[in-house]
């Protein structure tokens, strides 16, 4: 059964209401489907229970007890299932049901290109972000802008994020796991965790304070949490952490801040603050939270730039079902990547057509689980692509 979210439906009897009256003001066509024969009407009426459309041409045969039903309207296509009663030769009674289906009408022709056309693509998890290209701070829009690109500059996107975080961090470090490397106790915490590590203040943080109750966050306090509800014993998480404190002072270290660098739902690395006792600043939770914003558009800038070599990227051989110059339909042969492909994860593909590669950025909006199949719209694709794509759907192109 397709996953679809809720706004791809009317459930409102206020919203359905407002709609057929629309229809009903505006002379907006409907169409009735009946014994696989399509009609065209106009809405005449509203009852209680439904509508009464007024046919433009009379029926073939008797109409059928349960008929389909589809118009457009405010640039959506509406379409439901409902039984249906003719009140004469011209006129039916058609019961509308408690949920009316909608997708957003297509701009663009598909092609079915299934076992013809494959493509490999890469993960991108993307994080709810509270910046914009109309960001407050220039460096913020230079990252964003950079990380648009195809394949980005990622030492404007480092260069940029390190004069941000110089605002509250007196160090900024970037670190990327290697292949079966020994982490030490942070590391680990934070790659098993997948949340942001802060030492608030080394000097006054105690295991018996959780001090912010931000989800994301892990103080000393709710990693000792953590550490027990993982399967530690009180005795070895509290020795850990009180041993970790003390190392920090050692090396008058006052704040620190782990922040997690995500990919396919796995932390491949992280963004590290520190402030000695010199500088004698406080990492805050609210710089924290905008750090791990940055730390994503660093994952999806080294993504684009092929830096990682991920298995959802290795080969060429996820089958497109059909595609156009707004999106494309695919089917997942790696289920063991499905449960890293939601609604709203964005993917970057290369698309392998016979005689061409194309390169897009595409976000998931449709799920139908049972047959793997995922719908994504296109959210960056070269305009010579988007144009050769639309020719090859009218014809103008060969496959």
């Amino acid at each position: 059964m397709a996953l679809m979210p809720e706004k791809m439906y009317v459930t409102s009897e206020l919203e359905k209401n407002l709609i057929f009256q629309n229809l009903k003001k505006l002379n907006i066509p409907i169409n009735i489907i009946s014994g696989g024969v399509e009609y065209r009407g106009t809405v005449e009426k509203l009852t209680n229970d439904g509508i009464i459309v007024k046919l433009e041409t009379p029926l073939i045969n008797e109409i059928d007890q349960e008929v389909r039903v589809n118009f457009a309207f405010n640039n959506n296509y509406h379409y439901f299932t409902g039984p249906a009663t003719m009140l004469d030769s011209s006129k039916v009674l058609i019961i509308v049901p408690e949920k009316i289906s909608k997708n957003i009408l297509r701009k663009h022709k598909r092609i079915r290109v299934y076992e013809k056309v494959y493509m490999r693509f890469k993960i991108i998890v993307k994080a709810e972000r509270s910046i914009s290209l109309d960001a407050s701070r220039i460096d913020e829009r230079v990252i964003l802008q950079e990380v648009k690109k195809p394949k980005p500059a990622i030492d404007k996107v480092l260069s940029g994020i390190k004069n941000l975080v110089s605002e509250f961090s007196q160090k900024f470090q970037v670190k990327v796991f290697k292949s079966n490397e020994k982490l030490n106790f942070e590391e680990e915490l934070v790659k098993d965790s997948g949340k942001i590590f802060l030492i608030y203040d080394s000097y006054e943080d105690a295991i018996t304070e959780r001090r912010f109750f931000e989800e994301k966050i892990l103080t000393i306090g709710r990693a000792f949490e953590y550490l027990i509800s993982k399967g530690m014993s009180r005795k070895e998480a509290e020795d850990k952490l009180l041993d970790l404190l003390q190392e920090k002072r050692d090396n008058k270290i006052y704040s620190e801040c782990f922040v997690p660098l995500l990919l396919e739902g796995e932390v491949v690395g992280y963004i590290r603050l520190q402030n000695d006792m010199e500088y004698h600043r406080n990492i805050k939770p609210l710089q924290a939270l905008r750090v791990l914003d940055y730390a994503t558009l660093l994952v999806e800038a080294l993504v684009k730039y092929d830096y990682f070599r991920l298995e959802s990227g290795m080969d060429y051989d996820i089958p497109l079902v059909d595609i156009s110059a707004g999106g494309m339909l695919f089917k997942l042969t790696k289920p063991q990547l499905k449960r890293y492909l939601t609604v709203g994860t964005f993917i970057q593909a290369s698309i392998k057509f016979p005689s061409r590669y194309i390169e897009v950025m595409a976000e998931i909006f449709r799920i139908d689980q049972a047959n793997l199949l995922y719908g994504c719209k296109f959210k960056e694709i070269n305009e010579e692509d988007m144009n050769w794509i639309e020719d090859l759907a009218k014809k103008k192109n060969p496959l």
